[in-house]
Formats: C-alpha cells, sequence, structure tokens
C-alpha cells in the first residue's frame, strides 16, 4: 500500500460512520466514485447492506480496491466499474448514496462529473463528495493528517485543493439545486458538497 493511502486510513471508518448518521440509508445501491482503494465503500460495506459500485478510471486502483475488499470478506454485493466520473455507465436516478472522498480535486472536469453524479443519484437520494477528515476525527489525529493531501499535489505541480469559496462557485457553474456545502469543523473551510435530489 502506497503511504499516500497508509496516512489516511484510521478516517475512513470514521467518516463512513458519518454518512450513516447524517443519512440513514442503509440498502440500496452506493457508487463509491474515484474508489481508489476502495476505503470509503468497504466501511459503508461492513456497517450497511449497501450493494456498493467501486468505481475508479484507473484499472490498477480498481485491482487494489477489488483486494481490499477480499480480504475484508464483505457479505454486500459488490461491483467494480472501470469509468470516468464524467460518463458514468448508470442509467438516470440509479444510485441511493454516491460517495467520493478525495477524488474531486483531480477530476478534468469537475462541473460534469458533479452533474453526472446528480444525473445518476435517485430522487431521495444523497451526495457526500469532498475530501475532508470528516467530523468524527479527534482534533490530534486531525492535526497529524491535514494537508498532507494539499502537500503532495503541490509538489507534484498539481494545484491542489479547491475549497470555501472556490467550492462553491464550482457548484454554481453545475446549475444543480439542492446542494449544501459542509465544513468538518465550525468555522473553518468547507471540504464537502451534499447533494440531495
Amino acid at each position: 500500500m502506497s503511504n499516500s493511502y497508509r496516512h489516511l486510513m484510521p478516517v475512513y471508518p470514521l467518516i463512513a460512520q458519518q454518512i450513516l448518521d447524517d443519512y440513514r440509508i442503509t440498502g440500496g445501491k452506493c457508487l463509491d466514485i474515484g474508489t481508489g482503494h476502495g476505503y470509503m465503500g468497504i466501511e459503508l460495506a461492513k456497517i450497511t447492506d449497501l450493494e456498493i459500485y467501486f468505481v475508479d478510471l484507473d484499472p490498477e486502483a480498481l485491482n487494489k480496491a477489488r483486494k481490499n475488499a477480499a480480504e475484508n470478506e464483505l457479505d454486500n454485493v459488490v461491483h467494480f466499474v472501470g469509468a470516468d466520473v464524467t460518463a458514468l455507465p448508470f442509467e438516470d436516478n440509479f444510485a441511493d448514496l454516491v460517495v467520493s472522498r478525495g477524488s474531486l480535486w483531480f477530476w478534468k472536469d469537475q462541473v460534469k462529473g458533479l452533474r453526472e453524479i446528480n444525473r445518476v443519484l435517485k430522487t431521495g437520494g444523497i451526495a457526500f463528495v469532498g475530501g475532508g477528515l470528516g467530523r468524527y476525527t479527534p482534533p490530534t489525529m486531525r492535526k497529524r493528517l491535514q494537508g498532507k493531501g494539499r502537500q503532495r499535489m503541490k509538489e507534484k505541480g498539481e494545484k491542489g485543493f479547491i475549497k470555501g469559496d472556490e467550492l462553491k462557485e464550482l457548484l454554481l457553474k453545475t446549475g444543480i439545486e439542492g446542494y449544501r456545502l459542509i465544513a468538518d469543523v465550525e468555522g473553518e473551510p468547507v471540504h464537502w458538497v451534499e447533494m440531495r435530489k
């Protein structure tokens, strides 16, 4: 496992629990967009009966997600789908829950990606997309982890995370209604987009 994923492993069960507590979606179809090694979807599978679709453009990432899901011996129905967020191979009104942690910043067309997520979301469904650490992450862990991803992106010459007003501007460009911007900690910049349909 690469170090870029290892340091974040403790936050995935915390974010999964936050999603369950906030939205109470325990069954139906869940898309984990930009799944990477599959940790977000795996942690949601452990505490729900959701049918999980691990979605990533990178075949190597999907192979790692498949291996990690198998190692966790999930009881849920799982699928591994190679796809770009801007062209999801799902019908309209397909998913009850869409999650994506940390991939938004890497999408080539963020506006189109968010519109696609909104398209596949069922009426009454919820999407939780962004890149925070979740509100259940303890302050000591938050202090240790905060900013590591941004630093790596800067070192690679990438533009880095968008947050706060930039995230709001992005949502306005999509024309999507029924969204809310969420911060992990009150008073900090927002890192998450919640979309309800």
